[in-house]
C-alpha cells in the first residue's frame, strides 16, 4: 500500500513540475511577442481585431458630371482618381494602373496633379502617329487634286532619285521661301495648331487643359510644339513630303512676285514659323475655350449650332475630325446635346 502511495505521490509532482515549466514557458513567450521589433521595416502588416471582418463596399460617387478636367488649378489632388495608400503600401503599386472605374477626365485631372503616375500617363504614340499620317494623307491629296504641276510631275518623274535630287536642292540657308504671308503664317500656322491638338488628345498630361498660367499647361503645350517640329520636317523633306510628292525644289525660275532673282519655292522659313506660329495659335484656341465658348455652350445645345461655334477654334476642329469625333467635342464635359 505504501508502494502505491508513493508513486501517486511522485506522480503528482511530476505534473505539478511539468505544469510549472508550461507556465513559464508560455509566460516568456507571450513576454516576447509584446516586445517592440527592431528591425528598421516589419515585413508584414500588424494584425487587427477586424482583419477578418467582411466589410462592405462604401457606395460609389456618381462623378459623371463633374468637370474635372475643366479645372483651371490641376495640380489640385483628385481623391477618387488613385487607390488609398496605407503605411505598408508601396509606391510602386499606387502609380502601376490606375482603377478601371476611372473616367478620362479623372485619369487626366490625376496625372496632371501627380497623383497618379506610370505607364497610364504616358503620351500615346500610336493614335499620335495615325493621326499625322491621316494628316499627311490628306495635304498631299489636296496638292494632287488642285495643284497641276503636281500632278504632272508626280506621273512623268521616277519618285526616289526625284525626291533625292529635291532634298538636295533645298535652299536650307535661304530664309524665304517665296511663299505669300496667308501661306507662311495662316495657312503653316494653321498645320501646326492642329497637329498640336492632335498631340494633346492622346497625351493625359495635357488633354483637357484650358488656358492657365502654370507649369502643367505651358509643358503639355511646348511638348506638342516639339512634335509640331519633327512634323514639318517630315511635311517639308520627309519620304511623304512636299519634295516627294511634290517635288518642291526640282526647278529653279523666274517668276513676277519674285523680284530680281530665281527661286525654286524652297527655304528654312516654314521649319521655324509653322511650330511657333501653331503654338500661338493653340494657345489662342485654348483661351476661346476658356473665355468665349463656354458662352456658346451654356446658351445652345443645339449640334448644327455648335458645329458652326468650332469654326471659332478650326485647329481643335480639325484635330477632332482626326480621330472621329464631332469638330465640337472636348476633352472634358460641356452641355448636355440635342
Amino acid at each position: 500500500m505504501r508502494a502505491i502511495l508513493r508513486s501517486v505521490t511522485s506522480f503528482a509532482k511530476f505534473r505539478a513540475v511539468w505544469l510549472t515549466a508550461v507556465l513559464i514557458a508560455g509566460t516568456s513567450i507571450s513576454f516576447a511577442a509584446t516586445e517592440p521589433s527592431t528591425s528598421p521595416v516589419s515585413s508584414s502588416p500588424p494584425s487587427s481585431p477586424l482583419a477578418a471582418v467582411d466589410l462592405p463596399d462604401a457606395p460609389q460617387p456618381n462623378t459623371a458630371d463633374q468637370p474635372f478636367a475643366t479645372n483651371p488649378h490641376p495640380a489640385e489632388p483628385i481623391p477618387a482618381a488613385i487607390s488609398v495608400a496605407t503605411p505598408h503600401t508601396r509606391s510602386s503599386d499606387i502609380n502601376a494602373t490606375p482603377s478601371a472605374k476611372l473616367t478620362t477626365p479623372e485619369l487626366d485631372a490625376a496625372c496632371q496633379s501627380g497623383t497618379l503616375r506610370g505607364k497610364p500617363c504616358k503620351v500615346k504614340w500610336l493614335p499620335i502617329l495615325w493621326e499625322a499620317f491621316e494628316s499627311t494623307a490628306y495635304e498631299n491629296l489636296g496638292n494632287i487634286a488642285f495643284d497641276s504641276e503636281t500632278r504632272h510631275d508626280l506621273a512623268n518623274n521616277p519618285y526616289w532619285s526625284t525626291y533625292f535630287k529635291c532634298v538636295h536642292q533645298f535652299r536650307y540657308r535661304q530664309w524665304r521661301d517665296d511663299d505669300n504671308f496667308m501661306v507662311d503664317y495662316v495657312g503653316h500656322g494653321l498645320q501646326g495648331g492642329i497637329v498640336a491638338s492632335s498631340f494633346e488628345q492622346h497625351d493625359p498630361k495635357g488633354r483637357g487643359l484650358i488656358y492657365v498660367n502654370n507649369g502643367n499647361y505651358w509643358r503639355s503645350r511646348l511638348k506638342a510644339m516639339a512634335w509640331i517640329t519633327v512634323y514639318e520636317v517630315q511635311w517639308k523633306i520627309g519620304p511623304a513630303s512636299e519634295a516627294s510628292i511634290g517635288n518642291s525644289g526640282l526647278n529653279t525660275y523666274f517668276t513676277p512676285r519674285v523680284h530680281g532673282r530665281s527661286t525654286n519655292e524652297t527655304g528654312f522659313q516654314d521649319f521655324v514659323d509653322t511650330p511657333i506660329v501653331g503654338f500661338w495659335w493653340n494657345v489662342g484656341e485654348d483661351a476661346l475655350d476658356r473665355f468665349l465658348m463656354p458662352h456658346i455652350w451654356s446658351h445652345t445645345h443645339n449640334r448644327l449650332v455648335l458645329s458652326a461655334a468650332s469654326l471659332l477654334t478650326p485647329c481643335k476642329g480639325a484635330a477632332n475630325l482626326l480621330r472621329y469625333k464631332p469638330m465640337y467635342y472636348r476633352d472634358f464635359p460641356i452641355t448636355p446635346l440635342r
